[in-house]
């Protein structure tokens, strides 16, 4: 059983390069769509993941704990690692 497909409505220039990608690909256009779509989205997520990380590099509660642990990150806690 084929999975469930729809229309959708591009220019004809769109049409023409997604059939070209497809050929390069050996692909069908529907699977250059796909793809395509599931690569724009995974851009999206990591975009949006960064400007979380950035938000959070900026709040207040990060910056003390930095602070706190920055003599850890600048090598002032001197404990010699176990010879093994």
């Amino acid at each position: 059983m084929s999975a469930a497909t729809t229309t959708i409505r591009v220019s004809p220039e769109t049409r023409d390069l997604l059939k070209r990608i497809g050929a390069r690909r050996r692909a069908s256009t529907g699977e250059v769509v796909a793809e395509l779509v599931r690569a724009a989205d995974d851009e999206l997520l990591l975009a949006d993941a960064e400007a979380d990380f950035r938000r959070m590099a900026d709040d207040d509660e990060i910056a003390a704990y930095r602070s706190d642990t920055s003599e850890l990150a600048a090598g002032a806690f001197d404990a010699s690692a176990p010879d093994w």
